[in-house]
């Protein structure tokens, strides 16, 4: 395999780990989690300074996964489905991107064999967190 071939195909799998579609949904997830009441999605795209029609589509997935539903009227707004220890952020990641590896796991290449190792420890580490546990390190680390 010529090496500007799996450099471009690493390229676009470590892109993926950190899609805006997924750091938009955590973000919102953690807002969601963090009111009591219904949380709008126009204040919340102004809050984070992203459209209301992209993060009306990042919604629009976060409740075809179920995890939000949306309520309407003046108390309305959106709120969790679950509870935020039963949400694990690689469910999250693969509900919003699909489940196929990053990395195709068949190639001989050194360097993609590596990268294999990093994206399963990644999913690892993705599948031991919940939305519960960056919620409190978001907290402690004094963010909104």
């Amino acid at each position: 395999m010529p090496v500007g071939n799996w450099i471009y195909d690493a390229q676009v799998a470590l892109a993926r780990l950190f899609s805006a579609t997924f750091r938009y949904a955590l973000i919102s997830l953690l807002e969601i989690a963090s009111s009591e009441e219904g949380v709008n999605a126009a204040e919340l795209a102004r809050r984070h300074q992203v459209s209301v029609a992209y993060l009306s589509n990042v919604l629009s997935e976060l409740k075809r996964l179920g995890l939000i539903k949306s309520q309407k009227g003046r108390r309305g707004g959106y709120q969790l489905m679950k509870p935020p220890g039963e949400i694990d952020l690689l469910r999250l990641h693969q509900g919003l991107a699909g489940s196929p590896p990053l990395l195709t796991g068949s190639s001989t290449n050194p360097a993609l064999l590596w990268l294999d190792g990093l994206e399963l420890r990644w999913q690892q580490q993705l599948a031991s967190t919940t939305l519960l546990e960056v919620q409190a390190q978001v907290a402690a680390a004094g963010q909104p």
